[in-house]
């Protein structure tokens, strides 16, 4: 298993004018949340809520956005989670179709049971947009 981490995740979407999905799923009863903003600061997606029945995952928002800029952006996520990352993608003939980064967090911090399955985040970055 990777080793967790917590805070601000960065991550690079390069070149700009990607079209970028965001799905977000909380399964604690506890509030969770997701910011995601570009390294000017500006907000491009966001999300909070908890599960409205603890141990099943409810859906607290989605959307879709273009990279632009530098391509570079911050992931924060529920302050004080520790947080696994991972990264995959789809690849035909060496060209990337899709390049996804999923984020799972363990909302009870490095003392809690490590289940890692109180929020999960996806951003799937598809390399052609039209």
């Amino acid at each position: 298993m990777p080793s967790s981490s917590t805070g601000p995740q960065k991550i690079s979407i390069n070149p700009s004018g990607k079209l970028v999905t965001v799905a977000a799923f909380a399964q604690s009863s506890g509030n969770q949340t997701v910011k995601i903003v570009d390294s000017n600061g500006n907000e491009v997606f966001s999300a909070s809520g908890s599960s409205r029945s603890g141990g099943v995952f409810t859906y607290i928002g989605g959307g879709s956005f273009t990279s632009a800029g530098d391509g570079n952006y911050t992931v924060t996520l529920t302050e004080g989670s520790e947080i696994l990352v991972g990264e995959d993608a789809i690849i035909e003939k060496g060209e990337v179709f899709l390049h996804r980064y999923s984020f799972i967090t363990n909302d009870g911090g490095s003392d809690a049971k490590p289940d890692f399955n109180d929020l999960f985040v996806t951003l799937s970055v598809f390399g052609y947009t039209g």
